[in-house]
């Protein structure tokens, strides 16, 4: 008897075949998303490799912000500064401490060596500068023009110094990058100092910071403040500060003294 022959079943196809049947679809598909991987790499990845800037030099922004002011190093000897009849010095602002004690104090400067006002005072007169900090450009040109100048205060036996909350660690680093001035800075943790010159106003609000002024005060050898100015902005008239702590001493010819 002859054994029933089974024909081969038609509903489907062998594996073999179902894989020839994909095989271009897959290669398109993987050739699809090289090419898509590659634009979006092109287009976005190249977009977020920012190349880094230069690192800031706040030394050159400073004297870069004095330019702007028109800033000028005071170059004529200093007689001849303290008789300059076309120069008329700024006149103070109101301020209450104006004629009255200067709040003495004592800080450390970034060697942790303290300074005090009331010793200082008894070599002779003192301008007082508080400034924001060393951390920008404007924040420090007032120091910057005051060290172009400072041999024609020491040349009239005025002291200067400067004060901010920044901590004597950031200065000296600032210090080790920039320069030293070539007048004591000191540290005045929570501007403690500076609230007693109303150059900080603290924030009544806890934990939220207080508001800033640049203050730039002359004190007499006898302890009182004879010249003051606040601001948003730096003091960098000079000229003036060298008149007022003259004036303080009987220094000024007299003519402008009289003024």
């Amino acid at each position: 008897m002859e054994e029933p022959r089974v024909q081969p079943a038609t509903g489907g196809t062998s594996d073999g075949g179902a894989l020839r049947i994909w095989a271009p679809f897959a290669t398109i598909v993987l050739i699809a998303g090289v090419l898509i991987a590659a634009y979006a790499y092109r287009r976005f990845g190249a977009a977020q490799t920012v190349p880094q800037s230069a690192p800031r030099d706040l030394a050159q922004e400073a004297r870069a912000d004095l330019e702007q002011r028109n800033f000028r190093p005071l170059s004529a000897p200093l007689a001849a500064l303290l008789d300059d009849p076309k120069y008329e010095s700024i006149p103070t602002q109101a301020h209450l401490l104006l004629l009255q004690p200067a709040p003495d104090f004592t800080l450390r400067d970034v060697d942790g060596k303290e300074w005090s006002l009331e010793k200082q005072l008894k070599d002779g007169p003192v301008v007082l500068v508080f400034y924001y900090g060393y951390h920008c450009n404007h924040c420090v040109s007032q120091l910057f023009a005051l060290d172009k100048d400072i041999e024609k205060f020491r040349e009239l036996g005025v002291q200067m110094v400067a004060v901010s909350a920044d901590p004597a660690e950031t200065t000296r680093e600032r210090f080790k990058k920039y320069g030293a001035f070539m007048f004591p800075v000191l540290s005045d943790p929570g501007n403690k100092v500076a609230a007693l010159y109303e150059t900080y106003v603290p924030n009544p609000v806890a934990g939220q910071e207080g508001d800033l002024l640049h203050g730039t005060f002359v004190i007499s050898r006898q302890g009182k403040v004879i010249w003051a100015n606040r601001g948003d902005r730096p003091f960098t008239e000079n000229h003036t500060l060298l008149l007022e702590s003259a004036r303080t001493e009987g220094r000024l010819p007299r003519k402008s003294s009289e003024q």
